[in-house]
């Protein structure tokens, strides 16, 4: 499929697009015929290794961790895999418990449920309408089931809404109640700074393809590997704990990808953010009744996650798509099948809320142009076209 010059991609939460950095260190990686397995005992496997090593080291420091806490793996989807397999396993015979939030990427949610009929008790732990998590309610559950193993699972930043969750305080009130934490940072890493030593995590997961490195790579943190179970064995790789030959390739893409990154955290962020509140304004303006999902919560920049109440959002989405713009109807791992959101029902909202969402997720370095390109092709989609440039005006002078 060859995609317009002047295509607006509005879909990084889904998947960001290859970063001109790691597309370089590619091109070069290759073009030197770096191809070996890292694992041989030849030169060029040394080199390989020796190299994925020093990435490992790199990706921790800018985590702030220690690097043999790292696990390189095909994404966040099999770091979720291992740390129920493992948690499971371990307390299997002594009542687990999960605690989780109940607007969980549906990756937890699967993980918890194939559980469950072994044995594992879950409970779901509510939010404030705003997409925040009910500590209250957290606190209460670890109170009542005090002594017993406990996984607690809370989303740093939600993967439709992009509202960031207070980890840190969440991670010393499980600490408190002697639980463990894990928290899926697959939308935080690489969007926000992250560290993850002071987030008090005991795990994390992270996909590379979320940040602009290359898809089918990712990493597990587990502050305490040791004694930690291995989901996929043979050859030893990652520690004994990932067999399977290294992603090389993946694993580089991701050192570049956050060096990037990090030279992005910073005061820009407010334009950004200042962009995104144009954006969400304007569009208000123009159709009237908009539902911005977690507008009160703090959120990353360049998500808007919106219910457009008595649009046909499948109809839209596919108008925008004859105009070279791309946004989705929520998570791309989402059961395609629903046609109401999940997540916006357990935040207390109503089935036509929930039955009219789109995810609009852009790159902050377009997104100014990108914002006022979409608000365009929905006017245009809509046959709005004379009140998209007043709506865009009045959001910016106010």
């Amino acid at each position: 499929m060859d995609i317009a010059v002047d295509a607006i991609y509005a879909d990084i939460c889904g998947s960001a697009p290859v970063s001109m950095g790691v597309s370089n260190m590619l091109q070069a990686l290759f073009s030197t015929r770096q191809c070996a397995n890292p694992n041989a005992n030849h030169a060029l496997g040394v080199q390989l290794l020796e190299r994925i090593e020093r990435a490992r080291g790199s990706i921790a420091s800018l985590l702030n961790v220690d690097a043999d806490c790292l696990i390189f793996n095909s994404g966040s989807s099999e770091g979720c895999a291992q740390v129920f397999h493992d948690f499971f396993e371990r307390y299997k015979d002594e009542q687990p418990l999960v605690l989780y939030s109940a607007i969980e990427h549906s990756c937890t949610l699967q993980n918890i449920n194939r559980y469950v009929l072994e044995g594992l008790q879950a409970i779901a732990i509510g939010h404030q309408m705003n997409g925040l998590l009910d500590t209250d309610q957290l606190e209460q559950l670890l109170r009542v089931h005090g002594g017993r193993p406990t996984l607690v699972c809370v989303m740093a930043v939600h993967n439709e809404t992009g509202v960031i969750q207070p980890i840190e305080a969440i991670a010393r009130q499980v600490k408190a109640g002697g639980g463990l934490l894990f928290s899926d940072m697959t939308q935080a890493i690489g969007k926000i700074p992250v560290d993850l030593r002071t987030s008090g995590v005991d795990f994390a997961i992270a996909s590379g393809h979320k940040f602009g490195a290359l898809p089918g790579a990712g990493f597990l943190y587990a502050r305490d590997r040791y004694g930690l179970s291995p989901l996929i064995v043979g050859g030893g790789q990652e520690g004994g704990l990932r067999g399977g030959t290294q992603n090389y390739p993946g694993v580089l893409s991701i050192e570049t990808a956050l060096q990037e990154k990090q030279h992005k955290y910073g005061p820009g962020k407010l334009a950004v953010q200042q962009s995104r509140e144009a954006f969400e304004s304007a569009l208000q303006t123009m159709l009237g009744e908009v539902v911005v999902i977690g507008q009160q919560a703090p959120r990353v920049p360049c998500v808007s996650f919106l219910a457009l109440p008595g649009v046909n959002t499948k109809k839209l989405q596919w108008a925008l798509n004859t105009q070279s713009i791309y946004i989705t109807g929520g998570s791309a791992c989402s059961d395609k099948a629903r046609s109401l959101s999940n997540t916006v029902l357990q935040l207390g909202y109503a089935d036509r809320i929930a039955g009219a969402t789109v995810r609009i997720s852009i790159d902050e370095d377009q997104c100014q142009f990108a914002y006022e390109r979409i608000l365009k092709g929905i006017a245009q989609a809509l046959k709005l076209s004379s009140t998209v440039s007043a709506a865009w005006s009045v959001a910016h002078v106010s």
